[in-house]
């Protein structure tokens, strides 16, 4: 606002012509208030603090002679002869400074402003104790003045304030419950009631819809919660929440209003809410109500949200002595924290709002990291000799605060680092682990079956060599010590390994192992039960303790964390094939069978249990085939002689190497609140309209307990001359063996759990019972689809939008470890809920590269996408599924011309498999060898740099 003020420093805004008017000194007429204190700005204000004053009286006011006070007597302000204020007219009183003459007392943050007449008598007078937002303002209600936060600065015009403009009605998503109960929490932040008749909630599917009841309102400040069975509208029928919408671990709630417009999102988590490993205890919640995003919670159902604030610690302030002030965090828990949006502020978070600058979006702080606010990047504002130091997030929470009395003579620091009380130390160490004594730090403990027995790796952090004469070595009992000898140094960033014997003790399952100097615990860490390979900080040096990858006795820790990500190996550009509608809205799970009369793509789609064959073609494109083109429905045994039967709720299928169709089905869409995981075969010949199953297994009582619609996902047959030798059976504890699982037939059916993204190998029996032979945690949260690669020989695991489309690629090695590496979705493609994904066979590349498809859910048209994926060069001869080389006599149609079968120049593929049956060239070989293995060296990389 520009500012206007005579050589006194006073502005007058006129509201009438001071000619029409005669001019009454207040005092003169004994008025009561016709001048009277308007609104204070007491900091941050432009050029200075400022008073503003009112004339309330319908005539002019002369002020000269008048005097302001603050709410001291030592200095003050007189009006000059002249001064007047108008009818209507705000007056402006500056503080002195930068040329402007004014008062020269400061308005403090528990203050006071005073006007009296000249002679001393008091006018009006106003206080405060703390600074306001944006201003204090007085305002007329019911006859009385009263004094509020206005909503803006109006230095010379009326005060503003919020209640002043209505605000209405309002809705958000307020919080979510995912495990082990499903519920929405929603918020009215208005001043009003909404009505949200016909408002829509839905998950990350477009096909997962719940509308609220007509007459459904959500009063102002109120909360309103929806759960499992709650009733609302599904295409018009009354519908528990439970039945359309199950919450999963990798999941989104989306809130829309009755014209389909979207009003709120929680955008994409990943992982079901726990603390400490408890989901009973946790949910996701904004903090505070109905503002920014959301993060990890305690349940409070119906109230106001507590939000778990990150193990973020303020460990270190610097306020006096340094070329700058600053402030070191530290993050002393086990996970990465964002700290993009958070801010430092000091005492007085008013004043000085705007002298704090929001860190960068993309900060993250890594466990046991340290990060330094400082000046002038951070904040402009200094911290005073007795002040406060809050760490605060983008929601503006406070995630730390500590309050001292005075500057420190070195700098104040928690001892231990990261977790002790804040003691007055000397030596500054800014953005490294606090000087509580020597710097040496315990970074590897080996407990159990080392070489030559246990052994304690201790690492120097610092840039220079450190001395380590006398340092004490203790586990949990004080009577077993070690003291390091003398002249004993550490090199800069180097190791040093005391050995067992060396101690002197050994150290147990649950155990501690502590550092002391002269008395004073350094460091120490304590586990509990022997780690399978070692117990290190992760990251090395740095970071919090925990399991380590391998053991790395004197070297640099090899952390377990996440795979690292590679770009999709094939091309970034993929493309639409069902430019018009071809399939319904609930597209699923998909899979490739190579016969000798082509290649075909089956499709499924989960809202009625349809399935389609597709002749595909190697540009990736599809024919429609006569009598599929609406496709088939699929039907339990139970429903046989009932057609209009909702039907199995099919995520996934897969084709045998003898031709027949399987579908995974996680629940009955006649009873859509219950899980229940069933593999249903069919022959997708028997008939030309539905499709009856000729035999199902129930799979539930074998797979994890989960929500309704969180169970089997996809499922893919692999036959077992891919996985004898290759896949880890756990109930044998070695390599699979096809011969241990009778009857079975010629392959395992591997299916996914969408709610823990685990993949658990079955072997069907043909009485209709089902054995686990193996589970595998491919790294993601969630998996949607599944495909063996008969070219890679590797099952891709395909997560959803739920994780960004992210693939993985598992290698089986005959351990229980098998091989991963993780693919991001390529660049070309959207991130929505592909739920199907399928590679073509060798016999579909073309100039070295072959289709892959994805599978949508959710999209009328737009759902089927291709890519490519590197293939083989050449013309690939093809083997017909079902017959074995060397069955016809004479004939070897896998054979590579003018080699001999057994001359090492190629190796034939798993005789019948449905996705290819040809012999593999060693050109093919060779480029299967070299992805699995750049994945492999991917993962490797990211354990080295963990």
């Amino acid at each position: 606002m520009s500012r206007l003020h005579s050589a006194a420093a006073v502005t007058t805004v006129c509201a009438l012509s001071a000619a029409a008017l005669l001019a009454v000194p207040l005092a003169a007429t004994g008025a009561e208030l016709g001048i009277r204190i308007n609104e204070v700005e007491s900091s941050g204000g432009v050029p200075g603090d400022w008073i503003e004053f009112v004339n309330t009286s319908d005539v002019v006011v002369d002020l000269s002679g008048f005097v302001v006070r603050d709410n001291g007597d030592d200095e003050s302000y007189v009006f000059p002869e002249g001064t007047l204020v108008e009818p209507g007219a705000h007056l402006v009183l500056d503080e002195a400074g930068s040329g402007v003459d004014g008062f020269t007392f400061g308005l403090g943050k528990d203050d006071q402003v005073r006007l009296f007449d000249p002679s001393a008598t008091l006018v009006d007078e106003t206080s405060w104790t703390a600074h306001a937002a944006v201003t204090w303002g007085a305002r007329e209600v019911a006859g009385t003045v009263e004094w509020a936060e206005t909503s803006e600065s109006t230095k010379g015009t009326a005060n503003v304030f919020a209640s002043d403009t209505p605000l209405g009605g309002s809705i958000v998503i307020n919080e979510v419950d995912s495990q082990p109960a499903d519920w929405v929490e929603f918020y009215n932040s208005g001043d009003a009631a909404l009505d949200i008749s016909g408002y829509e909630i839905r998950d990350n599917s477009d096909d997962h819809r719940w509308q609220f009841l007509p007459g459904t309102q959500i009063a102002a400040g109120a909360f309103l919660v929806v759960e499992e069975g709650t009733i609302g509208l599904v295409d018009g029928a009354e519908t528990a929440f439970r039945d359309p919408i199950g919450i999963g671990s990798a999941d989104r709630i989306r809130l829309f209003d009755a014209g389909g417009a979207l009003i709120d999102d929680t955008l994409p988590w990943e992982g079901h809410a726990a603390i400490d490993g408890d989901s009973i205890a946790a949910t996701l919640a904004r903090c505070p109500d109905g503002e920014g995003a959301f993060v990890l919670a305690h349940p409070t159902m119906g109230g106001s949200n507590s939000c778990v604030m990150p193990d973020v610690v303020i460990n270190e302030i610097e306020s006096n002595g340094d070329a700058t002030d600053w402030v070191e965090v530290m993050n002393s828990g086990s996970t990465a924290v964002d700290i993009s949006g958070w801010t430092l502020m000091d005492g007085d978070p008013v004043g000085h709002a705007a002298e704090t600058t929001p860190l960068p979006a993309g900060t993250v702080l890594e466990p046991g990291a340290y990060f330094v606010f400082d000046q002038p990047t951070d904040f402009v504002f200094g911290l005073g000799n007795g002040d406060t130091a809050t760490v605060r997030d983008a929601n503006l929470n406070v995630v730390d605060e500590h309050v001292y009395d005075a500057h420190a003579a070195g700098v104040l620091a928690r001892c231990a680092d990261g977790s002790g009380d804040f003691i007055d130390i000397a030596e500054s160490t800014k953005g490294q682990a606090n000087a509580c004594g020597n710097a040496v730090r315990i970074n590897e403990v080996e407990s159990d079956g080392g070489s030559p027995g246990d052994w304690v790796e201790l690492v120097n952090p610092t840039a220079s060599v450190l001395d380590v004469s006398g340092i004490v070595v203790k586990d949990d009992d004080d009577t077993h010590s070690y003291a390091i000898p003398a002249g004993t140094t550490i090199g800069a960033g180097g190791y040093l390994v005391i050995e067992g014997a060396d101690l002197g003790f050994g150290l147990g399952g649950g155990d501690t192992v502590r550092l002391f100097d002269d008395g004073l615990v350094v460091d120490s860490t304590t586990w509990e039960g022997h780690a399978a390979t070692t117990w290190g900080r992760c990251p090395d040096v740095t970071g919090a303790f925990a399991v380590t990858a391998e053991s790395t006795k004197g070297e640099a820790n090899i952390c377990a964390g996440e795979i690292e990500v590679a770009p999709w190996p094939g091309s970034a550009e993929v493309r639409v094939l069902d430019t018009a509608p071809t399939f319904l809205e609930d597209s699923s799970g998909l899979d490739v069978q190579e016969t000798a009369d082509g290649s075909f793509l089956w499709a499924v789609d989960n809202g009625d249990g349809r399935i389609w064959k597709l002749e595909a073609h190697a540009d990736g494109s599809f024919s429609q085939i006569p009598g599929w083109e609406s496709g088939k429905r699929v039907r339990f045994q139970k429903d046989a002689s009932d057609p209009g039967a909702a039907g199995p709720d099919t995520e996934g299928i897969t084709v045998d190497g003898e031709g027949a169709v399987y579908v995974a089905s996680e629940r009955d869409n006649s009873a859509k609140g219950v899980n229940q995981n069933i593999l249903l075969k069919v022959d997708p010949e028997a008939s030309a309209g539905d499709l009856v199953a000729e035999q199902e297994w129930d799979l539930t009582a074998l797979l994890p307990d989960v929500g309704a619609n969180l169970g089997m996902e996809a499922v893919q047959w692999v036959p077992d001359s891919a996985l004898e030798g290759a896949l880890f059976d756990i109930n044998s504890g070695t390599a699979y063996d096809p011969a241990d699982y009778a009857g079975h037939g010629g392959g395992l059916f591997f299916v996914a759990v969408e709610d823990n993204g685990h993949v658990y190998a079955f072997a069907l029996g043909g009485d209709g019972q089902a054995t686990v032979v193996s589970e595998i945690a491919p790294g993601l949260t969630g998996v949607m689809a599944l495909d063996y690669d008969s070219v890679l020989d590797v099952l891709w695991a395909v997560c959803d939008d739920g994780c960004q489309g992210q693939s993985a690629q598992i290698t089986l090695n005959g351990t229980a470890q098998p091989g991963l590496a993780h693919f991001a979705r390529p660049a070309g493609m959207p991130d929505i809920n592909n739920e199907g994904f399928a590679t073509a066979p060798a016999s579909l590349s073309v100039d070295g590269e072959r289709p892959v498809w994805w599978f949508a859910d959710g999209f009328a048209s737009k759902a089927l996408r291709v890519g490519t994926l590197p293939g083989v060069t050449g013309e690939i001869p093809g083997e017909i599924p079902g017959e074995t080389p060397g069955e016809n006599p004479g004939e070897n149609p896998g054979a590579i011309p003018g080699a001999n079968p057994g001359d090492g120049n190629g190796v034939t593929a798993p005789s019948g498999l449905a996705a290819t049956g040809s012999e593999v060239p060693v050109a093919m070989i060779a480029l299967a060898l070299m992805l699995v293995i750049a994945g492999a060296l991917v993962a490797r990389r990211r354990r080295h740099s963990s």
